[in-house]
């Protein structure tokens, strides 16, 4: 065989062959080959295990040789294959260990289903094996008196038991009990198995959480605020009668929400019954007692001494009392000013300018012989500059003396119009028209002030555009003034009255200013029917009831505007003897003529037939007389026309309302 059938028989191309199924596969055998001058090395193919396990599945027989290499080399193997090895050891034991490690929580909660584990406690309460309703029964038991009565609230002497539900607590067992059944459960492997070793060594005790609004807790404390805060009361400083009261502050007091709340969430949170004491702060007053001294002292200042005011040889004085109307106290900032109050001075100089004025008094005169003629002075006249009062009498009250306080009060002084050079040109030249009353049966004390009223109003001018009023022209109707005390109508009753009858008075002049056509600016009609005010009623038209006007010093007035354009002259008579009380107004006729129109009676009442009785402690027990005797009730208008060139230029309506009005009795009490 040559070389290259060897290749070709053992080769790759051989083995490819064989790979088809075309090629029969032979051992190789060595030949011996002869040496020749050109040496060959044979090359021998050293077959691999998988040619051996091919040619093992071949059906040619295999030398012995040939067998006993491949036994041993399966020999060694199988030695290899089961050889001990340490670290595979150790990685299978590691498996082994972890698969029993992790299968014991879920054993362990198998075992324990529905119940708590072991060893799990509630604040020292052991419910290991407890199940869902023991375990809230168990809390319900334990914190019976929590749940009762959680907190009791104090401040000084007040108490407050609030329940859980007023402070927004929820304490709720089905989630405590769901919470301990969740111990060793929850989460991966690795948390369960910390969970249950600390349950095995140390056990565990679970404490209860509740759910606590902060709002609601808030608003619950919120609630107590009003029994526990007051405001602080600031120092004060009062004037009275002269006096000087002061009035300490007083500091207040503020509960404080956030403290007190963090106080009680910590107390809840020991799950038994505590005592809380509510937290307040002392809240200052902003005006002090300092403040308060050192106005106090101001306050003595302005009340040290009176003051005096003069004019000439007159004099007025203010006392402490008068003085200390005029301070104003009032805060300013943290302290109290005291201070003389403008509006109230200006009032206080108006006042006194009532004192001290005295207006000019033009002269009275008289109409005679075609003219007029003057029958008495007149009198000059002062009045208070009151801007410049007020300002004088502000300083001298601020001064620290305590005596010795004087104010020279600055007046205008005030000169009659009408002159006897000037008398001439008033333009009162004829009677205007004229008003009168009867008086007849009237008592003594009606007839002295029916003629002291008179004497105030005779020969009196009014000049042009001038507003009369009768009790600025009468003045006070007192003693001083000549008037003495009588029955008038006071109120609802007839009652004793300084001047009683001078209502006599402003009627017959109102009858005069109406016959002449002034404006009446101010009237008022009695508020019952009286008789003696019927005659000369409508003048030339005849008598009747609607014509009166009463008057009451400081409330009822009579008024009117002379609007002729010229002076007016009033002119008053008292007829004793045919008791007639007779008002003329001289003047100058603007052309001008009043026309009446009504009476017009309506509404006709009857008077109640039950009379009244009327207690007066000032008259001896069981004496009795009658003050009012019984009238009807009606309503009265009257109409005046003002025709000037026989036009009607102006309508006026006066109406009186009569009150029906029962007998009124008095019967003494002393």
């Amino acid at each position: 065989m040559s070389i290259n059938d060897y290749f070709q028989e053992y080769g790759p191309i051989s083995r490819r062959r064989a790979g088809n199924g075309a090629a029969t596969h032979r051992h190789p055998v060595a030949v011996a080959r002869p040496r020749s001058s050109t040496s060959v090395r044979p090359v021998l193919h050293t077959p691999t295990l998988t040619d051996m396990a091919k040619v093992d599945r071949l059906p040619v027989s295999v030398s012995p040789a040939r067998q006993r290499l491949n036994e041993r080399r399966r020999a060694r193997q199988l030695a290899q294959q089961h050889r001990f090895s340490p670290l595979r050891f150790v990685v299978r034991v590691l498996v082994i260990i972890t698969l029993v490690v992790t299968c014991i929580p879920y054993a362990v909660a198998l075992y324990y289903r529905g119940q708590a584990l072991p060893n799990i406690m509630v604040q020292g309460m052991p419910l290991g094996g407890a199940n869902e309703k023991m375990i809230r029964d168990g809390l319900t038991a334990r914190y019976a008196d929590f749940l009762h009565e959680p907190v009791t609230l104090t401040f000084e002497d007040q108490s407050w038991q609030p329940s859980l539900s007023q402070l927004g607590v929820v304490f709720d067992t089905h989630a405590v009990a769901a919470q301990i059944l969740q111990i060793g459960r929850r989460g991966h492997v690795l948390n369960r198995l910390r969970e249950q070793w600390i349950l095995w060594q140390h056990g565990m005790d679970v404490a209860p959480r509740l759910t606590i609004d902060q709002a609601r807790l808030q608003a619950y404390l919120q609630s107590l605020a009003p029994a526990i805060e007051a405001p602080p009361r600031d120092a004060a400083l009062r004037v009275t009668a002269g006096k000087i009261l002061g009035m300490p502050g007083q500091p207040g007091r503020q509960l404080l929400i956030d403290e007190s709340a963090h106080d009680l969430v910590l107390a809840l949170q020991t799950l038994t019954p505590q005592h809380v004491e509510l937290r307040s702060r002392s809240l200052a007053p902003t005006i002090n007692d300092v403040a308060l001294q050192a106005a106090q002292q101001q306050a003595e200042i302005f009340l040290s001494s009176p003051l005096l005011m003069t004019r000439g040889e007159a004099n007025w004085t203010w006392h402490p009392e008068s003085i200390a109307a005029l301070l104003h106290i009032h805060p300013v900032g943290a302290e109290l000013a005291v201070e003389i109050d403008p509006e109230r001075l200006s009032r206080a100089v108006a006042d006194l300018a009532q004192m001290t004025d005295s207006d000019k008094r033009e002269p009275r005169v008289r109409f005679g012989n075609g003219g007029v003629y003057i029958v008495e002075e007149g009198q000059q006249g002062w009045r208070l500059i009151q801007d410049e009062a007020a300002h004088l009498i502000h300083t001298a009250l601020q001064e620290r003396r305590r005596s010795n306080r004087v104010v020279a009060l600055p007046f205008e002084e005030l000169h009659p119009r009408v002159t006897a050079e000037n008398l001439g040109d008033l333009g009162i030249t004829q009677l205007l028209a004229e008003g009168y009353s009867s008086f007849a049966g009237s008592a003594q004390y009606r007839i002295t002030n029916i003629k002291m009223g008179a004497t105030r109003t005779d020969g009196i001018l009014i000049a042009p555009d001038e507003e009369f009023s009768f009790n600025a022209q009468v003045g006070d109707i007192n003693a001083a003034n000549g008037f003495v005390e009588g029955y008038a109508i006071i109120g609802n009753r007839t009652q004793l009255e300084w001047g009683g009858g001078i209502c006599q008075n402003s009627t017959t002049i109102f009858r005069a200013a109406f016959w002449a056509g002034l404006p009446i600016t101010e009237r008022y009609a009695h508020p019952f029917y009286i008789s003696w005010y019927d005659r000369f009623a409508f003048g030339p038209y005849g008598d009747g009831a609607g014509m009166d006007a009463t008057i009451y010093t400081g409330v009822n007035d009579l008024k009117f505007v002379n609007d002729t354009g010229n002076w007016l002259l009033m002119e008053t008579t008292v007829d004793e003897v045919n008791q007639i009380l007779a008002v003329r107004l001289y003047g100058t006729n603007p052309g001008r003529e009043v026309v009446l129109d009504g009476p017009y009676v309506s509404n006709e009442v009857p008077a109640p037939a039950t009379p009244v009785y009327i207690d007066d402690p000032g008259q001896p027990r069981g004496t009795i007389y009658q003050s009012d005797v019984a009238r009807n009730g009606r309503d009265i208008v009257v109409y005046r026309a003002i025709v000037e060139q026989g036009v009607e230029v102006r309508r006026d309506s006066f109406f009186t309302r009569f009150k029906a009005w029962p007998n009124v009795f008095v019967r003494g009490t002393r």
